[in-house]
């Protein structure tokens, strides 16, 4: 990567492929938000967790194809190959963010979430709050490269924090898991719950993956 991106970054011609990252980035957010509420209210409602996995599915689906929209458009840019890859690199990471609260969506359809005890499924909350936090930063992070990355950078580190805080709850939700002797539910669905709090971390992982390539876009302007 070089200062060249960041100089089309800054080139008004190519508004049309800023306005596809930021919308892309704003389903993103979304969706994870919509993870959040689904996890806030399904333990006491179970009735609505088709409707909101059917928000996030929109979202991703969405986001999926602004991707699609963006191979083609970038490809009629003038950017060496290199820089292109990159900025594709920079949309795929922030896409896996959306497939992933998807998946946790999905399985939370599966899994009878009401029957887990109310502990864990604070903490859980507590994770997908947090991923929902690190989400929001991250979409300033890269708003921020195209005007100031020393900010860019700064919020870089905060969306590394926050992946911090993810995976500390992640660590106690597992805790607290291995800890019930029985959730009233079967094996099956057991196993089900540690994938999609696997796939909650996930969020915030990729969460933190974009921020890197972003990071490794802005520190080459210094």
């Amino acid at each position: 990567m070089s200062e060249r991106i960041l100089r089309w970054f800054g080139d008004r011609r190519n508004m049309t492929v800023l306005d596809m990252t930021h919308n892309h980035l704003d389903l993103t957010t979304q969706a994870v938000r919509e993870l959040y509420e689904m996890v806030r209210s399904v333990g006491d409602a179970p009735e609505s967790k088709n409707e909101f996995y059917a928000n996030i599915s929109e979202m991703e689906m969405k986001a999926d194809q602004i991707r699609r929209d963006m191979v083609t458009e970038l490809s009629q840019r003038d950017l060496y190959p290199t820089e292109r890859d990159d900025l594709m690199e920079l949309v795929r990471a922030v896409d896996w963010i959306a497939d992933w609260a998807r998946e946790a969506g999905r399985i939370l359809v599966i899994i009878p979430f009401e029957k887990v005890p109310k502990e864990l499924r604070q903490s859980i909350e507590n994770m997908c709050r947090e991923n929902y936090s690190c989400v929001k930063v991250l979409a300033k992070c890269i708003h921020e490269l195209s005007g100031n990355p020393r900010k860019a950078l700064e919020l870089a580190d905060q969306v590394e924090l926050l992946e911090e805080d993810v995976d500390e709850l992640y660590g106690e939700s597992r805790q607290i898991m291995a800890e019930i002797d029985d959730m009233g539910m079967t094996r099956g669905a057991s196993i089900l719950l540690n994938e999609f709090m696997d796939a909650v971390e996930m969020v915030a992982d990729w969460c933190e993956n974009t921020a890197d390539i972003a990071r490794a876009i802005a520190i080459r302007t210094f």
